[in-house]
């Protein structure tokens, strides 16, 4: 497997993971203000069971905070990252 690429795809409000130029993976978002909440995250199921949820929550975590927003994890794959990552904490969003 070679290394994964992740881009942003605004136009279609996600973050995406490539292997081998093929799109398997994805984390979706939704624009609130100084907000950016992650709603879903996916991952091909022949590709999962590898950690690739996880980097690409990771890199939408990165990419929103390196923007100058904080996070609100709606998918439950992005809770389930910000609780395995509490030094990560101060990325989140108050809950409203």
């Amino acid at each position: 497997m070679s290394e994964p690429v992740f881009s942003d795809n605004p136009a279609a409000r996600r973050y995406e993971l490539h292997l081998d130029g093929e799109l398997i993976g994805t984390a979706e978002y939704a624009v609130q203000g100084d907000t950016v909440a992650i709603t879903r995250v996916y991952t091909r199921p022949t590709h999962r069971g590898q950690g690739l949820a996880f980097r690409t929550t990771e890199y939408a975590v990165d990419r929103i905070v390196a923007d100058g927003h904080r996070v609100l994890p709606v998918c439950w794959v992005a809770e389930k990252w910000f609780a395995a990552h509490p030094e990560r904490a101060d990325a989140l969003a108050e809950r409203r």
